[in-house]
């Protein structure tokens, strides 16, 4: 059977953002209620599809641009990291303009911290998801002996020459290591997904100094520096098995924000945009339908 046609990415809109030529991916239709999707560390838009498919069917027309240095997106000409992605985040929405200027901004993971960081420099937007947000430091987490092996792993990175340092970085092996450690599903399918998904973008980045840059600010920054600012209807998609990002701190969080709205779902963990695609496209359409004023 052929896939909707609402639901498949259109070819890249290239943009001049901030330096940047950003790569931007469209889904659904125009006209739609549009969502401005921000991918994680070590992704690209791929890593939003599932998701920005299901929304696609749900009404909405959903952009997901390759941050910059990612995938197709070439690099800023300043540091990759909460600031400098919040600055071009910030262009972007003033460059797209009508008719595809943001209704709602999302963010996954270290694009949660992305998104808020970009609300507090007045990117525009009447609405915030933030899935799976970045709400503690990762030494705060359950998985500390994971996260001191990581930063023994981008340390070996900095200190190699810049050829193996790529070569360390995008090894096929460490990203099966990281799919295997991350994803909770006990479905063979599921996990040969999220395996490929991870290898597919494995080495989609643009030089170590882009990957560098992005790990120091998502060990350091997060959705709480930010707090403050994220006074529009927000809403939390947590998960229930989350060492990243523990369901305890985003119940913090959303203590924090005037407007927000929780959504813990169970039995998955830091991969909702491939393990619960369904579940978190329901909520966020469930909380904010498409053509709606405001969050039901």
């Amino acid at each position: 059977m052929s896939p909707d046609p609402s639901r498949v990415a259109s070819a890249p809109r290239l943009l001049d953002v901030a330096g940047s030529r950003t790569a931007v991916f469209t889904y659904g239709d125009t006209g739609a209620p549009t969502i401005l999707a921000v991918h994680g560390f070590r992704g690209t838009h791929f890593g939003l599809e599932p998701i920005a498919r299901e929304l696609a069917g749900r009404g909405y027309r959903v952009l997901v641009p390759d941050l910059p240095g990612c995938g197709v997106s070439t690099p800023l000409p300043g540091t990759h990291d909460a600031d400098g992605y919040a600055a071009w985040l910030v262009a972007l929405c003033r460059e797209l303009g009508e008719p595809f200027a943001p209704e709602i901004l999302l963010g996954h993971s270290f694009g949660s911290v992305v998104v808020a960081a970009a609300v507090a420099r007045g990117a525009v937007h009447r609405g915030v998801v933030l899935l799976n947000p970045i709400s503690a430091l990762p030494l705060d987490a359950s998985r500390r002996a994971a996260v001191a092996v990581t930063r023994g792993y981008y340390g070996l990175a900095r200190v190699l020459p810049a050829r193996p340092a790529r070569a360390l970085i995008g090894a096929r092996l460490v990203a099966i290591a990281m799919s295997e450690l991350m994803t909770v599903s006990r479905d063979p399918r599921m996990r040969r997904f999220v395996r490929q998904e991870h290898l597919r973008q494995a080495d989609s980045f643009a030089d170590r100094d882009v990957v560098l840059q992005t790990f120091g600010s998502s060990v350091r920054d997060t959705v709480l520096d930010h707090a403050h600012a994220l006074t529009a209807p927000t809403l939390v998609v947590g998960a229930e098995r989350d060492d990243l990002a523990p369901a305890d701190s985003q119940r913090r969080l959303v203590a924090r924000l005037p407007r927000a709205t929780l959504r813990i779902l169970g039995g998955v963990g830091h991969l909702v945009h491939y393990e619960a695609v369904t579940e978190a496209a329901d909520t966020v359409a469930g909380w904010w339908p498409a053509g709606a004023s405001a969050p039901l």
